[in-house]
């Protein structure tokens, strides 16, 4: 397997600090072949110290990818992603209490929002807290395969308002979730096969609210991403879509082409 890979981050433009932050991580890792990771957390806008919180949770799941997921590769695959869950998941609750705790000391408010996927082989397991999002890019199609854990998303879910209601929803900004604020998470895990060769697009609201999934997929399909500055090209111009569209938000898309 091939992985072409790359950040395309606009987030800051207006503000002194940039509250986004996202990593991929590439490896070879001996029988089980090529792993990729990638996430991006985008801090609380309204919320201090918004950066503070993002850039300790990209720290925190560099060190897990670094030093706890190789200790893990020797398990059979058969428990194998039970045992990557359990560890996001107390991942996921330390890294909360840990953003809590910083907030209290200080009396400040700060939270982020999490979506990352970790693939090996075919397979991938993906982890979301908040409203950033995955969007999984075939040769014919694309899907979004995150929750949105948003007060808009539950009016969808309740059916209260529409997908096309939502844009103009006066609380489309409020979230429901996220580490570091409010009450206990709970995130949205959930377990997948890559089939064909996709591009994996992991991305802040202030990217898809102004981006269709039509756009994505034009830009961001397998056939368009010969190369990673191919890639790169497709989002600088995709975030400058955004930005002409009036998007006021923090920007930052990650996306991972892998070929089979």
């Amino acid at each position: 397997m091939k992985v072409k890979a790359c950040i395309y981050t606009d987030a800051g433009r207006k503000r002194s600090v940039n509250q986004d932050a996202s990593l991929i991580k590439v490896a070879g890792a001996g029988q089980v072949g090529r792993i990729s990771f990638v996430a991006v957390c985008d801090g609380m806008g309204g919320l201090s110290k918004g950066e503070v919180a993002s850039c300790k949770v990209i720290r925190s799941l560099e060190n897990w990818f670094h030093e706890e997921l190789p200790l893990m590769l020797g398990i059979g695959e058969d428990k194998l992603w039970e045992v990557i869950e359990n560890s996001w998941r107390r991942l996921l609750a330390d890294m909360d209490k840990d953003i809590k705790r910083y907030g209290k000391h200080r009396g400040i408010s700060l939270g982020t929002t999490l979506t990352a996927l970790l693939q090996i082989g075919r397979k991938f397991i993906l982890m979301n807290v908040g409203d950033s999002r995955i969007y999984l890019v075939s040769r014919k199609d694309v899907r979004k395969i995150t929750h949105d854990h948003s007060l808009v998303q539950e009016k969808i879910d309740r059916g209260i308002i529409t997908e096309k209601d939502a844009d103009d929803d006066l609380q489309q900004n409020v979230l429901l979730q996220c580490i570091g604020h409010g009450g206990p998470i709970s995130p949205q895990i959930m377990f997948g096969e890559i089939r064909t060769s996709s591009t994996v697009v992991a991305c802040s609201d202030g990217f898809w609210k102004t981006i269709s999934e039509k756009e994505i997929f034009r830009s961001l399909c397998p056939q368009m991403c010969v190369t990673s500055e191919d890639m790169l090209e497709e989002c600088r111009k995709l975030t400058g879509m955004a930005i002409d569209r009036k998007e006021q938000d923090n920007i930052t898309v990650a996306a991972m082409c892998l070929e089979f």
